[in-house]
């Protein structure tokens, strides 16, 4: 027996319509965004959030390797070094019998001469200075200086006038602690007097000297004698004679050829 089929529900057809309307009226997806029922704003877009990291980190770089302005109320970084007495001698740096010298041609305004202070002279001191291994010995030059105001001069000068007061090696470490750009002019002469106030010099009698023409030719004539020598770029490192080498210098290389040198040294007989 056939039975007769159902009416359909009036109500089931409405029904049917709205929930149509209701996915009518819901936000399409873009193409290429599947899986995704909402489109992500432009900033978290993975090439805007590659782009602002890449700039963070080019603004952290900048940051971290800006050198400090040079200040008119005379706040300088504190070199972290401090030296003992018995091993200060002028511009040498160690004891007077110690069997290596290592002798520094540097300009002051030499960046690289700024990190071969900054970087590897408390090493130095620690393994091979404080135990009589080794002395330095500066050899302050002006070969970077240009324009009307020679500021490598100017801060060599500033040297020996320091050194005449027995400050030198305060007023070295201030100065490569607080390098500034080369030949900017930040190397004025209240900088200049900035410096030599934290060394620690009578600031009088350093203004007497620097104004005088005596520790100016003197560093002058340092400087020619090197350039004809043949040494032509700073840092240049000499070690016990040794032809001078220019460049920074490797730490460990460095410090085996000391090694090396200290050990011929106490091989070597007594005359």
């Amino acid at each position: 027996m056939r039975q007769r089929p159902k009416p359909p529900l009036p109500y089931q057809a409405r029904r049917e319509r709205r929930t149509q309307e209701r996915l009518d009226r819901q936000p399409r997806e873009r193409p290429g965004s599947a899986g995704s029922s909402r489109s992500r704003p432009a900033w978290q877009s993975p090439f805007a959030l590659i782009t602002v990291a890449a700039l963070a980190v080019a603004f952290a770089v900048i940051l971290l390797n800006q050198k400090p302005a040079p200040s008119p109320t005379g706040q300088l970084i504190t070199p972290p070094l401090v030296y003992s007495a018995d091993i200060l001698n002028g511009e040498s740096l160690g004891q007077a019998d110690a069997p290596v010298v290592m002798a520094v041609y540097a300009d002051f305004q030499c960046p690289v001469c700024g990190r071969l202070v900054r970087e590897q002279f408390s090493s130095l001191r620690t393994e091979f200075i404080d135990t009589g291994i080794l002395r330095i010995e500066s050899r302050d030059i002006a070969i970077l200086g240009s324009g009307a105001r020679d500021e490598s001069l100017e801060l060599a000068t500033g040297a020996s006038c320091a050194n005449k007061q027995g400050r030198y090696w305060a007023y070295h470490d201030y100065v490569y602690w607080n390098q500034q750009g080369e030949n900017r002019g930040d190397y004025t002469e209240a900088f200049l007097r900035s410096i030599a106030t934290a060394s620690g010099v009578d600031v009088a009698a350093w203004d007497s000297c620097m104004a005088g023409d005596e520790a100016r030719d003197a560093v002058m004539e340092v400087s020619l004698a090197a350039l004809q020598a043949g040494i032509n770029s700073t840092p240049s490192i000499s070690l016990n004679g040794e032809d001078p080498i220019p460049g920074l210098p490797d730490a460990t290389a460095l410090a085996a050829a000391i090694r090396s040198l200290a050990s011929a040294a106490s091989a070597s007989p007594v005359p």
